[in-house]
């Protein structure tokens, strides 16, 4: 997904259920407390400097700060799996069988990937977006792409000037929030809609910005629900979070090796959590009234026990990866031959890579990052409001836009 802002509230993370949930709380218990000093503490072992002194031994301050924590990394995987030796028996690698399918899959199947991006002008009556959503189809032998476009305006309305000034702080207030949720769920339905043997989404399945039903749970939360139990009745799925928030998850990966997973948590736990909140993981509960909140826990008995959420690793970094509960090693060994063995890496070789992301993911966001460039979008609805009048376009015009 090409970047923008993020909603205020954190992504919602899981209270691990069982053995698998307690790893990441188990990893991070093991790191011990936080180092909390004062701002007055922190400036006395690192004082304000001017530029000159501040340059001088760069290079080595960067190198020592980088090495310890590698070797801090190192040092808390070899104490996790002595004091949890259970967690040896839960980190498991797709068997040979698995692999050979994976790339047989990517070989002569069909692979689907989407991705989108976001381009808004803010607008003083609202703003103006436009949405591109890619997917990439592997045939083994060749690549198809298809191309889907929004553009619309989220404005304020109101027969009143008291009515339009009070709906356009609501629009500014919530149009980040519904056009995130608009291309998500674009991706995710454009997605379905092509014939494939397997789907990679990017992001979560059920990303924050489509849990909330942005503002009206009751219309928008059904074709959400519906979404999802089409997905969930495939089976055949992969959503993978490139840039997982929870800190216990990333410290999490430190007890895996490349081409390793371990299964963490089901999507009953993270849609819990977000519903009724965490005080551990600062997580407040989801604003839903009575209706809606019965709604929403009525879907997650439905569907939640049947996604799993898995960690794995391809590469140094671990990722987030959601999938059906039947289909864990299935998933685990497409994310690696997808992130590996498409890129012409072997399995042995894994260390090599710094991406260890799947290649048809990152294909799809660079089409849509080159197809919809958000800067093109902007300049263009910019000209026109200058051309359609200099006062009009200067009064909807961003001001940090007219910085010489």
């Amino acid at each position: 997904m090409s970047p923008a802002e993020q909603p205020d509230a954190h992504h919602p993370t899981a209270r691990p259920t069982g053995a698998p949930g307690q790893v990441a709380r188990e990893v991070a218990g093991a790191s011990g407390p936080a180092d909390v000093r004062s701002l007055a503490d922190i400036l006395a072992v690192a004082p304000w400097t001017d530029l000159e002194q501040h340059i001088d031994k760069l290079r080595e301050r960067v190198d020592r700060a980088v090495l310890a924590s590698h070797a801090r990394r190192e040092q808390l995987r070899a104490e996790i799996l002595a004091e949890n030796p259970d967690l040896r028996s839960l980190i498991r690698r797709p068997s040979l069988e698995a692999s050979a399918w994976a790339r047989d899959l990517l070989r002569t199947g069909v692979v689907a990937a989407a991705d989108g991006t976001l381009a808004a002008v803010p607008l003083l009556s609202g703003t103006k977006i436009q949405i591109g959503v890619v997917v990439v189809t592997n045939t083994g032998e060749s690549v198809r792409l298809v191309t889907r476009v929004f553009e619309h305006e989220l404005a304020a309305q109101g027969n009143t000037a008291r009515e339009f000034f009070d709906n356009m702080r609501k629009v500014h207030g919530g149009s980040n929030l519904a056009s995130r949720a608009l291309m998500l769920f674009g991706e995710r339905q454009i997605l379905l809609s092509q014939d494939a043997d397997w789907r990679l989404i990017h992001g979560e399945l059920i990303p924050y910005e489509l849990r909330t039903g942005v503002g009206l749970p009751r219309e928008n939360l059904p074709p959400v629900f519906e979404l999802t139990r089409r997905y969930v009745a495939d089976q055949r799925f992969i959503a993978v979070s490139e840039s997982p928030e929870d800190l216990d998850v990333l410290n999490a990966g430190a007890i895996l090796e490349p081409g390793e997973y371990i299964e963490l948590r089901t999507l009953s736990d993270d849609l819990t959590t977000f519903l009724d909140g965490d005080s551990d993981t600062g997580v407040t509960k989801a604003g839903f009234n009575t209706v809606d909140r019965k709604k929403f826990r009525g879907f997650i008995g439905e569907v939640g026990p049947e996604v799993t959420i898995v960690l794995v690793k391809a590469g140094h970094r671990p990722f987030l990866l959601e999938c059906h509960r039947e289909r864990v090693e299935q998933a685990a060994a497409l994310f690696l031959a997808d992130a590996l063995w498409t890129r012409g890496l072997r399995e042995a070789a894994a260390t090599a890579t710094a991406r260890g992301f799947p290649f048809h993911l990152d294909l799809a966001d660079a089409v849509a990052r080159t197809m919809f460039r958000a800067g093109e979008f902007r300049d263009f609805v910019e000209a026109r409001l200058m051309e359609l009048g200099v006062e009009n376009g200067l009064v909807d015009l961003d001001p940090r836009r007219t910085r010489g």
